[in-house]
């Protein structure tokens, strides 16, 4: 895990620096809810709803530029899955060895098995390090909150790793021109911080319950947006 660990570091950072500038200057952006991070110790499990693929600039931006939670390593798609998914030049860079610098650990797809699909993220989390999943699993395709996968109910179970829910209203099909003529205000709110014990409430949790753990944080979620 060493591996990878100080080039995410160096990348974020630098990532910071543009995005904070870029994103205050054409989004307006506005973060609330930074008292839910006092007291708030690791690891944790950063868990927003997922607009856009904008949201993983915005969303380390509810920390200081010097926070103990840097890397946060973010919880990706196989190359594969982005092939099949993305067209054009973005193809060519989502996934892969791009995405491992910058702080992503794909899932191992395929095996209807959290213990083999999450390995490494349930690594990082059991090392100390921070996880940000996106609990749909993919951006929404209505601009609506998609239903809970159930690989962050997992995470929880396995690791004990607190849960910061995170409210982006919203990023949602936001095109360049939308962008850089600064037509939109972003809300981004911190939910007060769930433990094991808000998500997990059986000794040896099902699918359906882990999947219910993870709805869970997005109801909370959605409360917010509400």
């Amino acid at each position: 895990m060493k591996k990878f660990y100080y080039i995410p570091f160096i990348l974020q950072k630098i990532g910071y620096i543009v995005f904070y500038i870029l994103h205050h200057i054409f989004l307006h952006l506005e973060i609330n809810g930074r008292e839910n991070l006092l007291n708030l110790n690791g690891p944790i499990i950063l868990a927003p709803n997922h607009t856009s693929e904008l949201d993983v600039t915005a969303v380390p931006l509810i920390f200081p530029i010097f926070s103990k939670f840097f890397p946060i390593y973010f919880a990706t798609f196989p190359k594969k899955t982005y092939k099949e998914r993305i067209s054009g030049f973005r193809s060519y860079f989502y996934g892969g060895l791009f995405f491992d610098l910058l702080g992503g650990s794909s899932v191992y797809s395929g095996y209807k098995n959290y213990a083999i699909s999450l390995k490494d993220h349930l690594a990082l989390l059991k090392s100390g390090n921070n996880i940000c999943i996106f609990p749909e699993g993919r951006i929404t395709v209505d601009g609506k909150i998609g239903e809970a996968h159930g690989g962050l109910g997992y995470m929880v179970y396995a690791t004990g790793a607190t849960v910061l829910p995170i409210a982006i209203n919203t990023l949602y099909k936001m095109s360049f021109k939308e962008y850089f003529c600064s037509r939109r205000k972003v809300v981004i709110t911190i939910c007060k911080p769930l433990v094991k014990n808000d998500l997990i409430f059986t000794p040896k949790p099902t699918v359906p319950e882990f999947r219910l753990a993870s709805q869970k944080v997005l109801d909370k979620i959605q409360e917010v947006l509400d």
